[in-house]
């Protein structure tokens, strides 16, 4: 059953890659536009995050696997010294990207003088809090549901007040399917909506019940299928930015 699980959740994996490959053509496709506003942040967050997950593929495909020549020999001892049991060890990388990139792209899109402050200061503190979590409690050896936790609260807190953002502001008349603002943020709340609903019960499924956990994780998979889906469409409608006020 858990290899089965396993299979599954390698394709759900896969088709996580192929959509972020589809996102970074398309945004590469608009880099012109998306370089001339606070989007230069997404394009970033799109380019580095894609890489890291085709990164982190190969490695679970290929290099980690046990055909690898060099796998029983080197890499499987190394792995067990430092504590490594699966490619967990990645996630700190994800959420740094997330930390730094969404954050430059909320602090850069809204208007309001404090929340940029809050969100600059947000920053640093996230990137340290990630830094103390990985080299203090060695985070990366297991499912850290605490960084994940703050991570999905960082992302909609800042999605969720651009959004209020673009709903109070006055001569804002684009209609919200051609809004690229709209839909990006949706493609971010969706599945950090959908994580933390899971994380009060992915840390003892982890431990207790790998089956269920696995379960679970394909749900979370397809919810950040979605999200990447809607993220597309969004990075596709920056076309319509000139419609909107100078300041976004």
């Amino acid at each position: 059953m858990i290899t089965e699980l396993e299979t599954y959740l390698e394709y759900t994996a896969i088709l996580i890659i192929a959509l972020k490959g589809v996102m970074v053509g398309v945004a590469i496709a608009n880099r012109k536009i998306l370089n001339l506003s606070s989007y230069k942040w997404i394009l970033k967050f799109i380019v580095f995050l894609a890489f890291i997950s085709l990164v982190e593929w190969v490695l679970g495909r290929f290099v980690l696997s046990k055909s690898f020549p060099y796998y029983a020999s080197h890499l499987k001892p190394l792995m067990e010294t430092l504590g490594i049991v699966t490619l967990s060890f990645f996630n700190p990388i994800h959420y740094l990207i997330r930390f730094i990139f969404l954050g430059l792209f909320f602090r850069d899109s809204l208007q309001n003088p404090t929340s940029k402050k809050v969100f600059q200061y947000a920053i640093w503190v996230l990137v340290i809090f990630e830094f103390v979590q990985v080299f203090v409690f060695k985070s990366y050896q297991g499912y850290d549901s605490l960084s994940s936790t703050i991570k999905n609260f960082f992302v909609l807190g800042g999605a969720g007040l651009l959004l209020y953002q673009l709903y109070r502001a006055p001569n804002v008349s684009l209609s919200l399917q051609k809004n690229s603002y709209f839909w990006i943020c949706l493609g971010l709340i969706l599945p950090a909506l959908a994580e933390l609903f899971l994380e009060f019960v992915f840390t003892k499924l982890y431990q207790t019940d790998l089956i269920s956990f696995y379960k679970l994780y394909l749900v979370r998979n397809s919810s950040q299928m979605i999200g990447f889906t809607l993220l597309i469409v969004g990075v596709w409608q920056v076309k319509y930015l000139r419609f909107l006020p100078k300041m976004y």
